[in-house]
């Protein structure tokens, strides 16, 4: 396999096929049938197809972008689609979200409110691969998906079906994230071609993005895309699109930094902080007018909370938090110890809106994209909650932002390290043979690939490459 195209779409055949064995599915469905689902050495045969496949993946891309460096002329976006379209029909990969979107899409459609009460108000098919932590939990979620999900709902109730309804709009999340990159990239005096190889061909995108059919990929589609209509001077627009990336997932209204800084490159800190306020005024009421047309009205805002129940390890502020708690339990204090994690989330979040207010009044034109990209890398790590595909939400803001060869590997890095490792998801919880097994393979394929990054060498200047 010299080609590292067919390098990748062989990666990404494998991962489909691997998915029948790993993936949770609902208990109606033929592929809970598969005779390798029901044994330890069977599911570990698709746990080990499925790492080699993500492996294979790495590899193609980390050898694309070698060539891209070197002002090679590659067909990117082709490349996206070949090795996108395999996981097409595929069950999602390394997390149960997807049900849970074609659940709460079947809540709208029967007149339950989804911020109200969680999907085990209902019963059959629709619910059988939802997470249990989430059956009795309001969708944490913006109108649009869910008002999405309950038209499609209203044409079906099988779950499959919702779940390619909403793998639909993670592609076209990579539609507008391939429009936009190249032209942001190009603003910023960034080979565009350079930016296309680490953002849309990433595979931690495509495997994260469509495998998954994550909503967190449209929401990072719209932001994009706002911030690359407000380099064109339409900023009224790109407010409205900013407002619609939060009525997805809140996290995406800050884009309207970049917007700011685009309405007033070269004003002071007050002029900076009108168009803020502008940009932010037409997202906020984009946002409730999203809501109130789709009648599923703005009661998200109370279920933010809910995504913080996992108590995941990419977050500062949970891992401070978690062991400030131990230690206070260890010496006695257990008033204290049940409260050290609120309050250490607390903290953290007030840090990051202190960094999101500092660069909102301090960036330029020139540092819009880092800003975003690194107000939204300060959510993720300094929040509640975190999760692996997470951190796609700063990729392309960052990748368009001049980075270094520092930055370049260590981006590249966290995205091998995400997509070969997403097989340890929550799916083996408590399974400590497969876990072990799991970790070896992921370091066995994922050493060997970074130790090639330190031959990685971003072109920053080369407007005219294709992609």
């Amino acid at each position: 396999m010299r080609s590292p195209i067919v390098r990748g779409v062989v990666g990404s055949v494998v991962v489909a096929l691997a998915s029948l064995v790993t993936s949770v599915v609902p208990q109606s469905s033929w592929v809970a049938s598969v005779p390798l689902r029901h044994s330890l050495p069977g599911r570990m045969v698709g746990l080990t197809f499925m790492v080699a496949g993500l492996g294979l993946m790495a590899w193609a891309w980390l050898t694309v972008g070698r060539r891209v460096m070197a002002g090679e002329r590659l067909p990117l976006l082709r490349m996206t689609a070949y090795w996108s379209v395999p996981l097409l029909l595929a069950p999602p990969l390394f997390s149960r979200d997807a049900w849970s979107y074609a659940a709460q899409g079947a809540l709208v459609a029967e007149g339950y409110n989804p911020y109200d009460v969680g999907p085990g108000v209902l019963s059959g098919h629709i619910v059988e691969a939802v997470d249990p932590m989430w059956m009795q939990t309001p969708a944490p979620y913006g109108p649009l998906p869910l008002a999405y999900g309950g038209l499609v709902a209203h044409l079906t109730m099988n779950p499959y079906q919702l779940m390619l309804a909403h793998r639909l709009l993670a592609v076209l999340g990579i539609v507008l994230i391939a429009w936009a990159v190249p032209r942001l990239a190009t603003a910023c005096r960034v080979d565009p071609a350079f930016a296309t190889w680490l953002v849309v061909l990433n595979p931690m995108l495509i495997t994260h993005g469509i495998g998954a059919a994550h909503n967190d990929i449209l929401m990072l589609g719209l932001a994009c895309s706002a911030f690359a209509l407000a380099l064109t001077g339409r900023w009224g627009t790109a407010a409205v699109v900013a407002g619609a990336a939060a009525a997805v997932k809140l996290p995406g209204g800050l884009v309207a930094i970049a917007i700011a800084a685009v309405m007033s490159p070269l004003a002071g800190r007050l002029h900076r902080f009108a168009s803020l306020v502008i940009a932010g005024a037409v997202s906020v009421l984009t946002l409730v007018t999203v809501g109130a047309l789709t009648g599923v009205g703005s009661g998200w805002l109370g279920a933010l909370d809910v995504p913080g129940l996992v108590r995941s390890p990419f977050s500062i502020a949970n891992l401070v938090g978690m062991a400030a708690s131990g230690v206070l339990g260890w010496l006695g204090e257990d008033t204290a110890a049940a409260q050290a994690l609120q309050i250490v989330r607390l903290i953290g979040m007030v840090a990051a809106l202190g960094l999101i207010a500092w660069l909102s009044l301090r960036s330029s034109i020139h540092y819009a994209a880092r800003a975003v990209g690194v107000a939204l890398l300060a959510v993720v790590v300094l929040g509640p909650s975190a999760h692996d595909w997470y951190f796609l939400w700063c990729l392309p803001f960052l990748a368009v932002a001049r980075p270094g060869r520092r930055l370049t590997t260590t981006i590249t890095a966290v995205s091998l390290i995400f997509t070969i490792a997403a097989p340890l998801n929550s799916s083996l919880r408590g399974a400590t043979i497969p876990i072990l097994t799991t970790t070896a393979l992921v370091i066995a394929i994922a050493l060997p690939l970074l130790n090639h990054l330190r031959t990685l060498q971003p072109a920053r200047k080369v407007p005219v490459t294709t992609t």
